[in-house]
């Protein structure tokens, strides 16, 4: 199943990869593991130790937030944002 990764830019720039990606996975978690295995860097931006999705991240599968063991479809869209806060 290949479904649409897209990265925000400050990761990109960070990790030296292209925004958009199309991996496999029947869970959000194995997307994950698909796209890392294309650009091991961004696991440990993407991923805590515990291999959960970091805090000041928000992950989406066709517009609904997700985690990893969320399922996806074939041909989701997957959009990784970073969390914006601030008072």
């Amino acid at each position: 199943m290949t479904v649409r990764v897209r990265l925000p830019r400050v990761l990109t720039d960070t990790a030296a990869v292209a925004p958009r990606h199309e991996v496999a996975g029947d869970t959000l978690g194995e997307v994950l593991d698909s796209l890392f295995a294309d650009a091991p860097g961004l696991r440990h931006h993407l991923l805590d130790e515990e291999g959960r999705i970091r805090p000041h991240l928000l992950v989406f599968v066709d517009s609904v937030r997700a985690d990893i063991d969320t399922p996806v479809r074939q041909d989701a869209e997957i959009q990784v944002l970073q969390a914006v806060s601030g008072g």
